[in-house]
């Protein structure tokens, strides 16, 4: 009877452990005016040169239909705020038949809000042009991002 108590026990024990939880990858804007949510990643690298820290290159990113590549380099390593064009944004959206439309920033803002629990959060806005014709725009707004931070470093020659 012991045994069978704690072979119970045991089985209890190990399907009461949980896998590790879920990391965040909130990334949500609203695109001229539709909002959008996506499947976001984060990373930060710490870069060195001749082992000394220069700065840090936040990236916020996704691959999807619509696609966003937002870069942002601190090398004051306070910086929370980014305004254009202290950070750089790429957005592409897939068109039927395999084609593809990709916008640079031209205006706009990054910021980050926050670092906590392993996440980074933040918001930004931006104005983008199609590389291809100037005359094509959109307005990304109401971005905001609360996704897991892969942080890793990076090293460079002088």
């Amino acid at each position: 009877m012991k045994r069978y108590i704690y072979l119970l026990s045991l089985l209890l024990f190990i399907f009461s452990c949980d896998n590790e939880p879920s990391k965040n990858q909130l990334l949500e804007a609203k695109i001229d005016g539709q909002y959008f949510s996506f499947t976001g990643s984060a990373d930060k690298y710490t870069d060195y040169v001749n082992s000394q820290k220069t700065g840090y290159e936040y990236q916020i990113y996704n691959h999807d239909r619509h696609s966003f590549l937002i870069e942002a380099y601190d090398d004051t390593f306070t910086k929370i705020i980014f305004n254009f064009p202290e950070f750089t944004a790429q957005y592409i959206v897939e068109l039927t038949g395999g084609q593809s439309k990709t916008y640079e920033a031209v205006s706009g803002r990054f910021r980050i809000l926050g670092n906590e629990n392993g996440n980074l959060r933040g918001d930004f806005y931006f104005k983008a042009k199609n590389i291809l014709n100037s005359s094509d725009s959109v307005m990304i707004t109401d971005g905001y991002y609360d996704i897991f931070l892969n942080e890793s470093d990076r090293t460079f020659p002088r």
